[in-house]
């Protein structure tokens, strides 16, 4: 090849690498905009789970008003809340490996 030649390949390449830079600049901003509130409901609920890990007497309190309430409905809660720990723990690997590829 000829040194013109090698000099505007240089420059093609330059000039591909920008457009590639401010289309990931522009589509990491949309991105953010548009994921912002979920990702701010994801933040509250996780803020709230170590709140609650944090206070395990106040989750006791409230399941021991909740029984004496009314036993059958609470341990309808339970049951389906036990469903949803277990599936979540069943998942969680496949979603961060998913994540992490």
């Amino acid at each position: 090849m000829t040194a013109k030649r090698l000099q505007e390949l240089a420059l093609k390449k330059q000039l591909l690498q920008h457009q590639s830079a401010v289309l990931r600049y522009s589509l990491a901003h949309q991105s953010s905009a548009t994921l912002a509130p979920a990702l701010r409901m994801v933040d509250r609920v996780h803020q709230g789970g170590r709140w609650l890990a944090a206070h395990p007497a106040v989750v006791v309190a409230v399941a021991v008003w909740l029984f004496r309430r009314r036993p059958q409905r609470l341990l309808a809660w339970g049951t389906r809340a036990l469903w949803v720990w277990r599936t979540w723990r069943q998942l969680q690997p496949l979603l961060v490996g998913k994540a992490n590829t």
